[in-house]
């Protein structure tokens, strides 16, 4: 635990200085100054970041960026975290007046109804749950071998052919071999996807503002199901796998764009970093690929009454958006051969170190197909709707199972929602049909603050990513995130329609309070079950030190010079040792020079 406290504080430090410096260089430019409120003329002032964590999501970006631009030269390791502390220290420097005022902003803020001691106690809790657990098996299937990969060279060509798994690539790997401290000697640490938990369950404490605002507002419907997933993983968030990484991420980035629209946030430039946020996710997992719908939000607000700043702030974004994609591609040709491995119809380039065409697509049909709930891939990779879906949903047991339903349930509602908004739209009857969203069935009082265009805009990107979810891979943790925020956002506005329209407000109140007091008894329920479980596996050593991944029997084989690993029986290996494949591959993969370090390519059969 200790070590895991001393790397997020080492964390929070390096991102925190470097997103601050990058965002106080960003709103200098051209059409980034936007003043918040009101129009205005000219270049307005300085856009004032109300959400200061998101200096630290912004480092925690460039940051990732960075770690995989030095893999495509080097190994990330000690000279990486050099730079890293160099650039933290100069914008500390440069910006030492602006960062002391806002120290001592934010003690404030801390200090003012003993918010600090909720996030503190938030803090050792999180780095509590990130110093053991359950490890993954995919982690000790190929995470932890994609992770030492870049400590120990940064990237290697057609390394997916020695294990096809490592050619799914991911920018949460880049960002976890950073911050692992391998070169210090010991053991490689994997923190951050406890980190990006931490991130959330610190957005989620202001759910505790609902007893003294005394109402309700959307973005608490998405807290709620943020909160059930934290409680979900807290034994396995310890782990480096993407599915975690994305799912707090996903949280993070919907709740907070709730959070600005229920505050009337009419700044372009929060909305910018959000969607570009959502290209980031896209480089920890492709199935978060829908999210660039919301990117349509921040086009629309740069394009409507567009000016020539306008323009320079949409372009850019778009060079923003391209700095954080491309080290992504680049490391998907290298590793794979295909920019989109495993996605055959991209198919631009024939390196010769390529993973098979075939390999590919059945590499793809595989992941679809344990998705919708079989293992066998020759039986049932292609079985119909009718047959896969029955069996599939049968697989999805207890509150998922209720929140799946939820889930289609709030898809034929949103549906009701879009056709009465088309109809008040085009029969402009009256002029509360000719305003977005003021149609009085829907309408929403100001203590929602959630116009029916935005919901629209929210809620059909939800849809999109739980459809894109289902239709390739529906295994359920990997659209767990899907399946709760959908009925958590469309649901939840229902249920403040419902409330606003209570006939007095004494019963409002009662309302409220039960659903706080509910609120209470199953947030300690849930609090005594996790450290009852806990308890069970209870081990004092892990209080200084984080649990390392799994270790397993293993075989060798002699590739060239080189030797390479394999387990004697499943496919795991773990971190050690290094490096391994799945089984012996003699006769199938050859060096492609006489070293590892050249990289492997497939032997033509």
């Amino acid at each position: 635990m200790l070590t895991v406290l001393f790397i997020w504080l080492y964390v929070i430090a390096t991102t925190y200085l470097i997103g601050y410096g990058f965002l106080m260089s960003l709103v200098n430019l051209p059409g980034m100054r936007s003043k918040k409120g009101k129009k205005h003329s000219g270049e307005g002032r300085k856009y004032d970041f109300r959400f200061r964590e998101s200096y630290i999501v912004t480092g925690i970006v460039l940051v990732t960026v960075f770690a995989q631009i030095v893999s495509l030269f080097s190994k990330v390791s000690v000279g990486a975290n050099i730079v890293l502390v160099i650039v933290s220290l100069l914008v500390a420097v440069f910006y030492r007046d602006e960062l002391y005022d806002e120290l001592l902003s934010m003690h404030g803020k801390l200090r003012a109804g003993a918010n600090i001691y909720v996030y503190l106690a938030v803090f050792l809790i999180m780095a509590y749950g990130a110093s053991h657990g359950i490890m993954h098996y995919d982690s000790d299937l190929y995470h932890a071998q994609a992770i030492r990969w870049i400590e120990e060279y940064g990237i290697v060509r057609g390394l997916g052919n020695l294990h096809v798994r490592l050619a799914y690539n991911s920018s949460a790997f880049a960002l976890t071999a950073l911050y692992s401290f391998r070169f210090l000697g010991g053991q490689s640490y994997h923190v951050m996807s406890g980190f990006f938990a931490l991130l959330l369950a610190w957005q989620c404490v202001d759910i505790k503002n609902v007893y003294r605002r005394g109402h309700l507002v959307i973005s608490d419907f998405a807290r709620l199901a943020a909160i059930y997933y934290l409680f979900t993983i807290y034994d396995e968030m310890m782990a480096p796998a993407s599915d975690y990484f994305l799912s707090c991420l996903v949280f993070y980035i919907i709740i907070h764009w709730l959070d600005m629209y229920v505050k009337h946030e009419r700044s372009y430039v929060p909305y910018i970093l959000l969607a570009l946020l959502g290209v980031f996710a896209i480089t920890i997992k492709l199935s978060a690929a829908p999210l660039l719908i919301l990117t349509a939000v921040p086009i629309y607000k740069l394009f409507h009454n567009r000016t020539k700043e306008k323009i320079r702030a949409f372009w850019t974004s778009v060079g923003l958006a391209l700095v954080i994609v491309i080290p992504f591609l680049i490391r998907n040709v290298i590793l794979s051969g295909w920019l989109l491995y495993p996605v055959t119809a991209l198919d631009f380039f024939g390196f010769y170190w390529e993973i098979p065409k075939g390999l590919a697509a059945y590499d793809a049909l595989e992941i679809r197909t344990f998705g919708r709930g079989y293992n066998d891939v020759v039986t049932y990779g292609n079985a119909p709707f009718s047959q896969w879906v029955p069996n599939w949903f049968a697989g999805i047991t207890g509150l998922n199972k209720i929140m799946l339903i939820l889930a289609l349930v709030s898809i034929l509602i949103y549906i009701a929602y879009l056709v009465y908004f088309l109809m008040a739209v085009a029969g402009e009857k009256s002029d509360k049909l000719k305003s977005l969203g003021r149609a009085k069935v829907f309408e929403i009082s100001h203590r929602s603050m959630l116009s029916f265009a935005d919901f629209l805009t929210i809620g059909g990107t939800l849809i999109c990513c739980f459809a894109f979810w289902f239709l390739s891979a529906p295994l359920i943790r990997y659209g767990v995130v899907y399946v709760w925020l959908l009925p958590a956002v469309i649901l939840g506005r229902t249920f403040i329609i419902v409330y606003n329209r209570l006939p007095h407000d004494d019963v409002k109140e009662i309302v409220v309070k039960a659903l706080v007091f509910a609120f209470l008894g199953w947030f300690i329920y849930k609090c005594a079950f996790v450290a009852l479980e806990d308890n069970r596996h209870f081990n004092p050593e892990y209080l200084v030190r984080q649990q390392d991944y799994g270790t397993y029997e293993v075989d060798s084989f002699k590739l060239g010079s080189e030797t390479i690993y394999y387990p004697v029986s499943g496919d795991q290996v773990g971190y050690d040792p290094f490096p391994s494949a799945t089984h012996n591959i003699t006769g199938e993969v050859e060096l492609i020079g006489g070293e590892i370090k050249d990289g492997f390519k497939t032997i033509a059969q």
